[in-house]
């Protein structure tokens, strides 16, 4: 065999050199994009310090609760980490945000509950070591009133001593956490019992809170459904026809509205409005002759209108594919407007 069969040629080495640094220069590009949208992506960066900030705000309420002395109580450890593994978890601004709401009220009211709590239990143990209690046999009740400024009381008086009244006083203080203490119990065989570790008034309002946040729970799960309004950031989409066009291609067809509104989706919208019809799991976009119909209802078009409720940057990315493709091959002109105030209606049928 001959030098010149083995040997490559100028032309040869000068493809394979090219073809060499069009692979290295595919590896820096791909390492750039990694490095632009996913280690400096300031949507990313952007959930990052709120997500931290929610955790300041869980490290908030432990250091209450460890002001408070009531840090190892398994109700609040268990408050406490539940609001931690709500903001761990949460995969967006929307689920974050749901945590906070959900969880920041209810850790400190937990706490201040267990505060309240201790504070009962603290008197009760103060009253029992009282020796004019311990003679007592048969059943009596004594309510202790700690008002903010004023001095502790005790109905009947003459059941406790003037000590233990003050021993009351010096030991359980009434922080600016904390509302007016009144304890209710029962003595007999001189030894008394809590009777409600919390005043009617108390209970209402803890009753009328849970009340509230159901409320707040099925509004939200009837806005993701559809059946109720949702208001938030968010894009305004606007398709038009081809001008000049007077083929079947320059006109919108249901099929450009459905690939809209499933990338929309795709891209995390939490709710979608076609042609000011809201869409649900029932919804369809058909057309009818020259119309089309969302809901069974005829929409205005030249433009359609296409409103969606999410991160305004991330879905409107989400829409390039489709926007490039509609205005290139069929030239149809597709507009995004992102707005920070957005409200969807609810589905009326």
């Amino acid at each position: 065999m001959s030098n010149s069969d083995t040997a490559l040629s100028p032309g040869k080495k000068g493809l394979i050199v090219i073809l060499v640094i069009l692979l290295i220069n595919t590896a820096l590009l791909a390492a750039g994009f990694y490095f632009l949208y996913y280690r400096l992506d300031p949507v990313q960066e952007g959930f990052a310090a709120k997500q931290q900030a929610a955790k300041d705000l869980v490290d908030y309420n432990r250091r209450l609760a460890k002001n408070l002395g009531v840090e190892s109580r398994t109700q609040v450890r268990e408050y406490l980490s539940r609001f931690n593994y709500e903001i761990e978890i949460a995969a967006n601004e929307e689920e974050l945000n749901k945590a906070i709401l959900t969880y920041a009220s209810r850790t400190q009211e937990r706490i201040l509950q267990e505060y309240d709590a201790k504070q009962r239990e603290t008197v009760l143990l103060l009253i029992n070591q009282d020796p004019q209690v311990q003679q007592i046999r048969d059943k009596q009740q004594l309510t202790v009133k700690l008002v903010r400024g004023q001095d502790v009381e005790a109905e009947p008086s003459h059941l406790l001593t003037p000590e233990t009244l003050q021993e009351i006083a010096e030991t359980v203080t009434l922080g600016e956490q904390a509302q007016d203490l009144i304890v209710e119990m029962e003595i007999e065989n001189g030894r008394g019992q809590l009777m409600v570790p919390l005043t009617a008034a108390d209970q209402i309002r803890s009753l009328q809170k849970e009340i509230d946040s159901l409320r707040v729970t099925i509004h939200d799960l009837r806005s993701r459904a559809g059946y109720a309004e949702m208001s938030g950031a968010g894009v305004i989409v606007k398709i038009y026809d081809d001008t000049n066009g007077y083929t079947s291609d320059a006109i919108i067809h249901e099929t450009d509205v459905r690939d809209t509104v499933n990338e929309l989706f795709a891209a995390g919208a939490r709710g979608v409005a076609v042609g000011n019809q809201r869409l649900t799991v029932n919804s369809a976009i058909r057309c009818v002759g020259p119309s089309i119909l969302v809901n069974d209802e005829r929409i205005a078009v030249n433009p359609v209108v296409i409103q969606a409720i999410g991160d305004p940057d991330v879905l409107a990315s989400g829409l390039d594919i489709i926007r490039i493709t509609l205005q290139v091959s069929r030239e149809l002109r597709f507009e995004i407007e992102k707005t920070d105030n957005l409200t969807l209606p609810a589905y009326t049928r």
